[in-house]
């Protein structure tokens, strides 16, 4: 157990404390301080001032720096690092899956089994509301397909029901909610986005590809406010338990709406982890109109990069090279880098190549703000001849490695054996020079950062089968690179580096101690590591059990 006291003893404050801060508010001791700031290795405690650290040292320097208001908590020798930074995530849509029927392949084989658990909730829902289910994957049901809205109705002809893949780019709704989405058989596809059909009769077929966005638009109306508001503070927590203080939403279609939203969460205090809002590229002009640019906002809420989805979804680069060049300009001259949603060779290729000769980045504001960095999000499928034109062209990448853990299995069995070293290909980018930042692409995969440390520091998979199976090991990294790239760098990935992801003076005090130290630990260790407390802006936010 942790140990706390009200206060200590008075003493002067050392040369070490923050200037102008007074005396601390919290002091942790007695801990292994991983800092992710070479200034201050071997650290055992942190003085905290308000929503700021103040004092990095050893326990004796900052017990002595204690008021007689000051709190204590005595770590009892555990491991304080920085709160992670999850750089690529979904944040609502993770809320909402948190209370929806489980489609996973772990919980449904067939589609006769996604049909008895939708009529099993059904039961239990008042007719007319939402009923939702997230995870399902085509290629694993026993008919090895996606399912329809006819299977839906069939479960649940009286209320709306919209199923999400596990992939987040495809959903299928039910009759009702086609209806409410204003979606017959004469409604076009939308620019970004595809309407499955019947093939005989046209009729949409309930099974929508990349569109989300749309979707969030026009049924937006018909979410139950009080069940959200749950949802997202039953996420909050989750996210804490997790040791995580810091998330960047990367919704494409991200706007003012969702703006509003994020700051209603937080006003209301359902949502205290810091948010990173990506703004969707087509949508720009509603933030400029309200005087929004990259970097707006506070710790609390920030404005961040410009979201470009460049998929391979029916078969050809959607959008186009020129497309794609225009997004990436337009976002430029408006004051925006991007970030460019990119999973396949193919589309990384394209990405890099555009990136190379886009227009200029904004200048910074001030010389002490950070220099906005344009980045390509997952590069899932990285062959090692892209290295060097990543490199060249100055963005950065962020990827998840989580995907090992949890899909890699998958990934034996679906995957061409000769591009399993370059899926996710962690260690080549780092070798290569190139700055990563590791997200989770949550709900998609769980959101918990340590599986995702574990493959990227084994890669193993979820069963312990290396990926490939050969042993490869040329994209491991090191427990020391794993960390700086869920904390530090990813704060560096959103342009708040200076604010947050290390523990040092003068930075948000943002932190969680673990219950086992990452680098004593046996590497299978790595993915049962749990966070004991987290602290946001000084304040302790999160407590479990160690």
């Amino acid at each position: 157990m942790l140990r706390r006291a009200g206060s200590m003893r008075n003493l002067a404050p050392r040369s070490g404390q923050q200037e102008g801060t007074g005396p601390p508010s919290l002091l942790l001791l007695n801990a292994r301080v991983l800092t992710m700031d070479h200034n201050h290795a071997g650290a055992q405690a942190v003085a905290i001032h308000g929503n700021t650290i103040a004092a990095v040292g050893s326990s004796s320097e900052i017990a002595a720096l204690a008021a007689p208001a000051t709190q204590t908590i005595d770590c009892s020798g555990k491991t304080l690092m920085p709160g992670f930074v999850d750089s690529h995530c979904h944040v609502l849509a993770q809320a909402a899956s948190l209370h929806g029927i489980d489609c996973s392949p772990r919980a449904v084989l067939s589609i006769q089994d996604l049909e008895w658990a939708i009529k099993r909730r059904a039961e239990t829902t008042e007719a007319g509301h939402w009923i939702c289910g997230f995870g399902y994957d085509d290629l694993s049901l026993l008919e090895n397909r996606h399912p329809t809205r006819w299977d839906l109705d069939r479960a649940a002809p009286n209320h709306p029901v919209r199923l999400d893949h596990r992939s987040g780019h495809a959903s299928v709704l039910n009759s009702q909610a086609l209806d409410l989405a204003g979606i017959n058989e004469t409604t076009p596809d939308p620019v970004e986005g595809v309407i499955h059909r019947d093939v005989d009769t046209g009729q949409p077929s309930g099974l929508l590809f990349e569109m989300s966005g749309y979707l969030r638009q026009r049924l937006s109306a018909s979410r139950d406010q009080a069940a959200f508001q749950a949802s997202v503070h039953h996420l909050n927590n989750t996210l804490l338990g997790y040791g995580i203080t810091s998330v960047q939403d990367a919704g494409p279609d991200n706007g003012m709406d969702r703006w509003r939203t994020f700051q209603e969460l937080q006003a209301s205090g359902a949502l205290t982890c810091r948010v990173t809002m990506f703004a969707g590229v087509s949508r720009l002009a509603e933030f400029q109109s309200a005087g929004l640019n990259w970097g707006a906002g506070g710790d609390q809420l920030r404005l961040g990069h410009a979201k470009i989805m460049l998929t391979l979804t029916t078969g050809a680069l959607d959008p186009n090279l020129a497309a794609l060049g225009d997004m990436v300009d337009n976002a430029h001259r408006s004051g925006f880098p991007v970030a460019i949603h990119a999973i396949e060779q193919e589309a990384i290729e394209a990405a890099v190549r555009v990136l190379s000769g886009a227009a200029p980045l904004p200048k910074p504001a001030s010389e002490t703000s950070a220099q906005p960095v344009d980045r390509i999000e997952h590069c899932a499928e990285c062959p090692p001849q892209l290295m060097a034109e990543i490199a060249q062209s100055g963005c950065l990448v962020v990827t998840q490695p989580g995907f090992i853990f949890w899909n890699g299995d998958n990934y034996l069995e679906r995957v061409n054996a000769y591009m399993l070293p370059d899926l996710y290909p962690v260690g080549a980018l780092a070798k290569s020079g190139i700055p990563v930042a590791f997200g989770s692409d949550a709900p998609v995969i769980d959101a918990n950062p340590w599986p995702a440390i574990y493959s990227a520091v084994t890669r193993r998979t979820s069963n312990g089968t290396f990926l490939p199976p050969n042993g490869f090991r040329g994209q491991t990294i090191t427990v020391a690179e794993a960390l700086r790239m869920y904390t530090s760098s990813g704060a560096n990935s959103e342009g708040s580096g200076q604010r947050k992801g290390t523990i040092q003076p003068g930075m948000l005090a943002d932190m969680v101690l673990l219950d086992t130290d990452p680098f004593s630990a046996e590497p299978e260790q790595l993915k049962e590591i749990r966070a004991v407390l987290t602290v946001v802006g000084g304040q302790v936010v999160w407590e479990g059990g160690g």
